[in-house]
């Protein structure tokens, strides 16, 4: 018992330091990135998601922390006629966490002729996991010139949010074209 608490102790540990994590990126042939210089964050609209409104605040901090990257970059941001138009996609998802149990949980034999004992997935925790999707569209041509997606644990804690934005910003821009 002891070892089984030590073990979900150390698993929540590790999911509560847990970094976000750059799941994929993709980009088109070809891709001069000296030809852009605006860009435009498409809004979400949370109003008609009821599940993100509590989450607007983390959302419009990481939208900033984007313009403020694409700043860095050397794009500007404009409100009509954007070279490039950064679109997003969010998900949130429930997760289970398991173990798989091994022979030491196994019951005691006790002379039954029909025993058998077989390994099995237990649910520890339930977590959130939030998965960004960020497309870069060329305006002129109407298509994805660019796309990254990051995914990792989403906390309610306001404490620590603003690192753990910055975090998956620099993840997504991890890649990003020159």
């Amino acid at each position: 018992m002891r070892k089984l608490l030590l073990l979900i102790l150390l698993v929540a540990f590790k999911l509560s330091c847990w970094s976000q994590v750059l799941v994929s990126y993709d980009k088109s042939k070809d891709l001069d990135m000296s030809q852009y210089k605006t860009f435009k964050i498409v809004k979400l609209d949370i109003k008609t998601m009821p599940d993100f409104e509590p989450k607007q605040e983390g959302i419009s901090q990481f939208m900033q922390q984007v313009t403020n990257k694409m700043r860095e970059l050397g794009y500007e941001p404009v409100e009509d006629n954007a070279d490039l138009l950064i679109n997003f996609g969010v998900t949130i998802q429930e997760q289970a966490q398991t173990r798989e149990t091994s022979i030491r949980d196994a019951p005691r034999y006790i002379g039954q002729r029909n025993y058998h004992w077989e390994s099995e997935e237990i649910v520890i925790g339930y977590y959130k996991e939030g998965t960004v999707t960020m497309d870069l569209v060329d305006s002129q041509k109407d298509e994805m010139i660019w796309q990254a997606v990051v995914r990792g644990v989403v906390q309610d804690k306001e404490k620590g949010r603003a690192k753990r934005i910055a975090r998956s910003v620099e993840k997504l821009f991890k890649k990003f074209p020159e």
